[in-house]
């Protein structure tokens, strides 16, 4: 049955054949029984009938018309569609299966019925960026945590490197798991005030620092960097991230080994000077270093791109940068049986009319609105956002200025 309700829903053999894990020949025999002998041509020759699953009880017309009005609209959910279909098959709303069976009968087709709809209203991710072409272009880092300390314990290390040079931008130790992206944002701007501000910041998908999930709103540690007009790109691998993972093992090499410490503040001032060392005394044997000092084969290295202090922070720091960064987004929202939508970390009410439905929420940078449309792209609801200001994403007060 999964075989012929794909292929009504207007799906090739070949792809029938991907999706069910069947091959050609076998999906194109079955196809050919039912169009020659209907459902009945299916059944075992000794009589006994195909097992049975979601919708199974019902008939084939109403499993086609389900299947093909999720591929015409994929945003819509079940209690969205199972109204339609009665409607469009002249049929009393009772007749037509529980919003659950339907849910349960989508899923049996996996990730199939829902591509376009991914591919209509992509999940908003950063095209890689270009490769780095000078120092300070792109820092790579990374959380090493429950390293093993003499004296101290379990120890977290929040590691920065330069992605263009062998540079060791920083290195910041905390008590094994209490850090937040707080403490993040002091890490970098102790690295922004020595090195300056990078064009780009790139971490893997650490969830103190990155929010994950389907159309995942950005991070408080995001709207931060693009604030600062500072891209926040996401490794998609360790092998992506590969010069902040390699930077662990070089640190724990040269700081942590053979060592005790008293105190992470003495664990720290071990960790810096250590860095210093490496960067303009230590020979290196990277990229055209030639056996010098990564701060003597790449002395630009030692001027910023552009200029950061603390002090100078909330001068720097642009509401604007984050309002446009958010208005080239989208995300997807179900609407919970309150009438109610959760977006970076807040509850909005959308209206009881509209419970388990699927909305899409962008940004109008302009009026400073979330917009929220319905499965049919139509606006229902302009909401003001919560959290979104310089205080809250910086943690610094304005009259700090």
């Amino acid at each position: 049955n999964q075989i012929i309700d794909l292929k009504l829903a207007g799906y090739t053999l070949e792809e029938v054949a991907e999706e069910t894990g069947w091959s050609f020949y076998c999906v194109r025999h079955w196809w050919r029984c039912y169009r020659d002998g209907g459902r009945k041509a299916l059944d075992p020759p000794d009589g006994r009938k195909q097992r049975g699953g979601p919708m199974s009880t019902f008939p084939g017309v109403i499993r086609f018309a389900l299947l093909r009005i999720k591929k015409e609209h994929p945003g819509w959910g079940a209690a969205v569609a199972r109204p339609r279909v009665a409607e469009r098959l002249h049929l009393p709303e009772e007749e037509m299966p529980s919003v659950s069976t339907i849910e349960k009968y989508w899923a049996q087709y996996k990730g199939r019925l829902y591509k376009r709809h991914h591919q209509r209203h992509p999940v908003h991710k950063k095209k890689e960026g270009p490769q780095p072409k000078a120092p300070h272009e792109r820092w790579q880092a990374d959380y090493k945590v429950k390293i093993r300390v003499d004296g101290l314990g379990r120890v977290d290390v929040f590691n920065i490197r330069d992605d263009f040079t062998p540079l060791k931008v920083g290195s910041f130790v905390y008590p094994y798991h209490e850090w937040s992206d707080r403490e993040a944002q002091d890490a970098l701007r102790q690295a922004f005030a020595r090195w300056g501000l990078c064009d780009r910041f790139q971490t893997d998908k650490e969830k103190r620092l990155v929010n994950t999930g389907d159309h995942p709103f950005p991070s408080r540690f995001t709207l931060w960097l693009a604030g600062l007009g500072v891209e926040h790109e996401i490794a998609r691998s360790a092998q992506e991230n590969g010069c902040a993972e390699r930077f662990h093992r070089t640190w724990h090499g040269r700081v942590v080994e053979g060592g005790s410490f008293e105190d992470y503040d003495h664990l720290q001032q071990v960790s810096d000077k250590e860095l210093d060392w490496i960067n303009g005394r230590l020979p290196s044997r990277g990229r055209d270093c030639d056996g010098r000092p990564p701060l003597e084969a790449y002395p630009e290295a030692r001027k910023p791109r552009r200029p950061y202090t603390p002090e100078r922070e909330l001068e720097i720091f642009s509401m604007e940068r984050v309002y446009q960064y958010l208005a080239e987004q989208h995300w997807w929202r179900r609407v919970s049986k309150v009438g109610q939508i959760s977006i970076g970390g807040h509850r909005y009410s959308v209206g009881m009319a509209y419970a388990y439905q699927d909305v899409k929420l962008t940004f109008d940078a302009d009026a400073v609105e979330f917009v929220v449309e319905d499965s049919q792209e139509e606006e229902i609801k302009r909401l003001e956002p919560r959290g979104l200001t310089t205080t809250e994403i910086t943690g610094l007060e304005l009259e700090s200025v």
